[in-house]
């Protein structure tokens, strides 16, 4: 009478049909049961484990180990076990390493075809692990022409393996090599993109503490021009005050010495003029908290009352068309549009009277001001550089001023995240745009 062992190998081997029906039947459901547990796997460590686990464990094989390729070593390492190389969880005892074509498992990973060595004795190609096996079942995983792994399983009797588990190892590692080269790719991905997020934080940190010292360079470049600006205004007013002390008093000065002491004096006004335009730059700051509702025809009431005696020397003509509300801070947008109204009259033609225009137009999300005069006009090189602080393109002589009147009212425009540009031509006119955010 047949033992229940022997039973079983025989069914195996097809020497009882019924048997062999119900193998298949189990074969089919390990399979389907495997593919269902493999979707929820995402590292590659999970599916080789789920291969040991899930399937291996289930047929019944006393021994397996799932080897994985390692790229940076060129050999295969064993990653998952069932059976004594398993002795706890998710351990694997005392893993080896195997070069491609280094045993049963190297060759078989060479060749990129299942073996099954049904007595060890007669390979010489067997390499001993923790115990001495007979038999010796290797499949490899791989995908197009690269084999990533290698599932290989030993056991203590000769002539274990049937070509049913072949083909049943070589389903499995069909199902596993695109799930592999999958997690792969994400890992991959998930290793590109942590180190993308750790160069941007990087990058940002970097940018940060470039903004905070630009932004403590900036603070110390305007604390020292407040206080440069600030107190040197009295030793330039006590030189011209003593100057003209020296002229007044001595009586026999030449007619040489008093004009050197006019040209003295004169650079001194300029001076202290400098001197008050950069201080009221180095005052301008921007101020969102303190932005209020501006009526800017009330704005231009204001702006031609002050300049009232320039209007009528020079018979200036302003028209102003409906200019609305916008959201600012008051003094500033009135410093603005005053300093482009009085540059608009100064720049006026030889026995002109100075015609200026002020307009706005609505645009999606912003209003555009423009201030149009019939003035000498400005080259189109000279665009950028009027922007510039002390920037001057007319001699002292001709016209007067300290050459930071267009560079304040660029600061202010953008304190209120707005911009300024031009369009002009030589005796013809100067346009100027102030584009500001409807808030």
């Amino acid at each position: 009478m047949k033992s229940t062992k022997d039973t079983y190998v025989d069914a195996i081997r097809g020497n009882d049909s019924s048997l062999k029906l119900e193998d298949k039947e189990k074969q089919l459901e390990i399979i389907n049961d495997f593919v269902i547990e493999l979707f929820s796997k995402v590292t590659i460590d999970e599916i080789v484990w789920c291969i040991a686990k899930k399937v291996i464990a289930r047929l019944g094989f006393v021994d397996c180990v799932v080897y994985l390729y390692d790229e940076a070593e060129n050999v295969f390492i064993q990653k998952a076990a069932h059976g004594p190389k398993n002795p706890i969880e998710f351990d694997i005892k005392n893993p080896i390493k195997i070069a491609i074509g280094e045993g049963i498992v190297g060759s078989v990973a060479k060749s990129r075809k299942g073996e099954i060595v049904s007595d060890t004795r007669l390979d010489a190609r067997y390499v001993i692990d923790d115990d001495y096996r007979l038999s010796e079942i290797a499949v490899p995983i791989y995908h197009e022409d690269q084999v990533i792994a290698v599932i290989d399983s030993e056991h203590p009797e000769v002539d274990f393996y049937t070509p049913d588990h072949l083909e049943l190892l070589k389903s499995i590692a069909a199902i596993s090599a695109t799930k592999i080269m999958h997690a792969k790719a994400m890992g991959r991905i998930q290793e590109y993109q942590k180190n993308l997020e750790l160069e941007v934080t990087k990058k940002t940190q970097e940018l940060q503490n470039t903004i905070s010292k630009l932004k403590k360079s900036n603070e110390d470049l305007e604390s020292f021009a407040y206080a440069a600006s600030h107190d040197l205004q009295e030793p330039i007013r006590t030189i011209a005050s003593y100057l003209q002390l020296i002229k007044k008093r001595e009586k026999n000065l030449s007619v040489e010495s008093g004009e050197f002491i006019d040209f003295a004096v004169d650079g001194s006004i300029r001076m202290r003029r400098l001197l008050e335009g950069l201080l009221a730059y180095s005052k301008l700051k921007k101020i969102d908290e303190e932005f209020e509702v501006i009526c800017m025809d009330h704005i231009l009431e204001v702006i031609k009352a002050n300049l009232y005696t320039q209007i009528q020397e020079t018979q200036a003509k302003i028209s102003v068309n409906n200019l609305g509300k916008i959201v600012g801070d008051k003094t500033q947008i009135l410093q603005l549009f005053q300093n482009l109204i009085s540059n608009a009259i100064k720049f006026r033609k030889k026995d002109e009277a100075p015609v200026i225009e002020i307009s706005m137009i609505e645009k999606p999300k912003l209003k555009v001001f423009k201030i149009k005069d019939q003035g000498i006009g400005i080259d189109t090189s000279f665009y950028e550089k009027i922007f510039s602080l002390f920037s001057r393109l007319n001699t002292i002589d001709k016209f007067s001023g300290s050459g930071i009147g267009l560079a304040l009212c660029k600061k202010i425009v953008e304190n209120h995240n707005g911009e300024i540009d031009l369009k002009s031509e030589i005796n013809k006119g100067t346009t100027f745009f102030i584009s500001l955010p409807v808030i």
